[in-house]
């Protein structure tokens, strides 16, 4: 997951993928496309084009609505992808949908969500039953990954792990430092983030707003950091 190809870009891993794609829209589309086409049926065609009344159709002459791409991608999933937002509700609301369904590298929609900012459908979707805590990357991740603060802080409200750790020991805190995004890292430390906390290469949050250009941020997280050491008498 942390390692630098096709689909990765270290050291955010999946995330990093996804991001990447995101950031040049051409390159999403192109693979959404590869992925859908290939399997060349009218279901994930509809989805790509956010046909949501002839999704709705299929699903009520039987479709599966967890079926998945030929690239291990659930059809949910598939439509925040492809921004057929329209899509992803009519499917969310189908009562056989599993909402803690996974891709091939163990994402959720919840995480989807998180990145792209949709407070609202993230709230339908723990509604529904999708879980907030997870091992390995969380939806919290993918929130700070983007700067969504007001779905971080939402996540917190449902007792997200702020310190979560992914794989590489990568804390949201950290997602936030690579984001730039100051709202996002003043709701984490509200909670109690911790600005110390180091990857399995060593870096804290501090090192990542350096990195990324932010030298005020990590003046004040470092700031932080000191003032937290000196309370605890360390």
């Amino acid at each position: 997951m942390i390692k630098v190809n096709s689909e990765d870009f270290s050291p955010l891993g999946r995330v990093g993928g996804w991001l990447l794609r995101r950031a040049v829209p051409g390159l999403l589309a192109a693979s959404v496309s590869v992925s859908a086409m290939a399997q060349n049926t009218s279901w994930w065609r509809d989805i790509r084009n956010d046909r949501a009344s002839a999704v709705a159709e299929q699903l009520r002459a039987g479709a599966d609505p967890n079926q998945v791409t030929d690239k291990g991608e659930p059809a949910l999933m598939q439509a925040v992808r492809d921004d057929a937002w329209e899509v992803f509700d009519v499917i969310l609301a189908d009562s056989r949908t599993d909402v803690n369904i996974m891709n091939g590298v163990q994402e959720t929609p919840l995480m989807y969500t998180a990145l792209t900012g949709q407070l609202s459908r993230s709230q339908a979707l723990v509604k529904r039953g999708a879980e907030v805590n997870r091992l390995g990357w969380t939806p919290l991740h993918y929130a700070a990954a983007k700067g969504h603060a007001d779905v971080a802080k939402w996540l917190i409200g449902l007792k997200a792990i702020v310190n979560a750790p992914s794989p590489d020991g990568t804390s949201p805190l950290m997602m936030a430092m690579r984001a730039n995004s100051v709202d996002t890292a003043q709701v984490l430390i509200n909670a109690g983030a911790d600005p110390s906390q180091r990857n399995l290469q060593g870096q804290d949050a501090i090192d990542m707003a350096r990195q990324f250009g932010n030298d005020r941020l990590a003046d004040a997280m470092e700031k932080l950091a000191q003032d937290r050491r000196k309370a605890q008498g360390r």
